[in-house]
């Protein structure tokens, strides 16, 4: 079973995020996570993917404070209450809300470093802001949802696929899973962690933002890992998805080991996969034959997705190596199992936890 293996809050949107052992689920997202925002003084806000060198700063939650330190060893603490009272006019993507300007030598510290005029604010107790899609779920500074969630195993696919060294906090998750197959997290709807019911809402759209190094603030080469994702996470409208948003049900703490329960599933959203030969690393052509019909196909992909990109369906449900309906028998050629259970007796295999090593034959 699959269960939490890294928990991450961000104090301040863009700047480095913290680790954690829990987390409390409250109104509008993790406690702490993303409630101030730089922004330009008319209330738009302002990220990293402006101001790369805002990813080096450090957070720290301190006495119910905010402490910022610079690679500079210059530091400010940053107290709620200093914050103005009124509501101003705020600006996250399009939605429009308000929130609370910090006190000038706040403003100073940051216009400084960015050597521009900008403010910080503070989200408030009450939020103001709701996500698009649920108008009664109030969100936080996040680009759109309150929690998002990446695949250990999803990234160490996305990693032998990319020429460029990754580092999985580029994605800025808030809960990293393990032990669940590559981009499982696709089929599932509604899942339980600890004690909080999460709704997966939708693919996490990605931007250059994942494109810069986390240390150094220096893009990598060739718009690296979207340059890569393009190949397998592409949708039709030329978005490229990694992770997913989720919205929570109630309160409660989530902890590193919490196991993830999926209590609802979905069908996986459909990406264009156009793996270029000869720039993806270990990427091998391979024939695949389903009932005397040919396909060209590859080692880096499940049978299964492999078939239904060429219009070959074959039954199946959880895509996780759960439910057993996607088996098939290999009659030739050898595969690399996913997951222990996906080859059974007698050479019957599971078509989604299964990736051809070679030439295979299947019916």
């Amino acid at each position: 079973m699959s269960a939490v293996s890294q928990l991450f809050i961000y104090p301040i949107k863009s700047l480095a995020g913290i680790p954690l052992n829990n987390s409390n689920v409250v109104e509008g997202g993790f406690k702490y996570d993303r409630v101030l925002m730089i922004s330009e003084p008319d209330g738009t806000f302002i990220t990293a993917r402006q101001f790369p060198e805002l990813l080096k700063l450090k957070t720290a939650i301190v006495n119910n404070n905010i402490v910022v330190s610079t690679p500079y060893d210059e530091s400010i603490t940053i107290n709620f209450d200093e914050f103005s009272k009124s509501n101003e006019p705020t600006e996250v993507w399009g939605n429009h809300f308000t929130s609370h300007i910090a006190p000038i030598s706040v403003n100073q510290f940051f216009s400084q470093l960015l050597h521009k005029d900008v403010q910080l604010r503070w989200v408030g107790r009450q939020l103001s802001r709701r996500t698009k899609r649920y108008q009664d779920v109030p969100v936080s500074f996040a680009d759109g949802y309150p929690y998002l969630l990446l695949n250990e195993a999803s990234f160490n696919y996305l990693q032998k696929q990319c020429p460029e060294k990754l580092d999985i906090r580029q994605f800025r998750a808030n809960i990293i899973i393990k032990d669940a197959l590559p981009f499982a997290e696709d089929g599932w709807k509604t899942i339980k962690i600890g004690e909080v019911i999460f709704d997966i809402v939708k693919p996490c759209t990605r931007c250059v933002l994942t494109t810069i190094n986390v240390n150094s603030a220096k893009p990598l080469t060739n718009n690296e890992p979207l340059n890569t994702l393009r190949y397998f996470r592409s949708d039709d409208q030329g978005q490229i998805d990694f992770g997913m948003n989720m919205i929570a049900r109630n309160q409660g703490t989530v902890s590193i080991g919490d196991k993830i329960e999926v209590l609802e599933r979905q069908p996986a959203k459909n990406y264009i996969k156009n793996f270029p030969k000869e720039s993806i690393k270990n990427y091998q052509p391979c024939t695949i034959t389903f009932q005397d019909e040919k396909i060209k196909g590859n080692n880096q992909q499940t049978i299964l997705e492999q078939l239904e990109q060429h219009n070959i369906s074959i039954p199946n449900s959880c895509r996780a190596g759960v439910c057993g309906r996607c088996s098939v028998l290999l009659t030739k050629g050898n595969v690399k199992p996913l997951t222990q259970s996906a080859i059974k007796q007698n050479k019957h295999i599971l078509a989604c936890s299964c990736v051809p090593k070679g030439d295979i034959t299947i019916e």
